[in-house]
């Protein structure tokens, strides 16, 4: 016994790993927030135009991060893109802007009032 047990004292290598184990489960993202909106294609805005848009909010963290919504009316204001905003503000969303997706000239237009 004395031999068996100066034997494993006496051994430098460390213990090899079982084989077999399978390697870890990939971690799947979120599975609330939505895959990332692609870079949409630019709008030119015609001036005082309605128009039916949809709009996602791509802000890291926010509540509505990557959800589409569809805003039937949206007006264009003066036709300057900075002017033509809209703001990530559903259920307690982060206030900023978010990025209009696409935009439909609405025919016919809505009578002036």
């Amino acid at each position: 016994m004395t031999e068996s047990a100066s034997e494993s004292t006496q051994s430098t290598e460390p213990p090899q790993p079982p084989e077999g184990d399978p390697p870890p489960e990939p971690v799947d993202p979120d599975p609330e927030t939505p895959d990332p909106i692609p870079d949409p294609e630019p709008i030119t805005w015609e001036p005082q135009t309605w128009y039916a848009v949809t709009a996602a909010c791509r802000t890291p963290g926010c509540r509505q991060e990557n959800i589409v919504v569809d805003i039937p009316m949206f007006y264009s204001n003066n036709g300057d893109p900075k002017f033509c905003r809209v703001v990530c503000a559903q259920d307690g969303a982060c206030g900023k802007d978010a990025t209009i997706l696409t935009a439909s000239k609405l025919d016919p237009q809505p009578p002036e009032e």
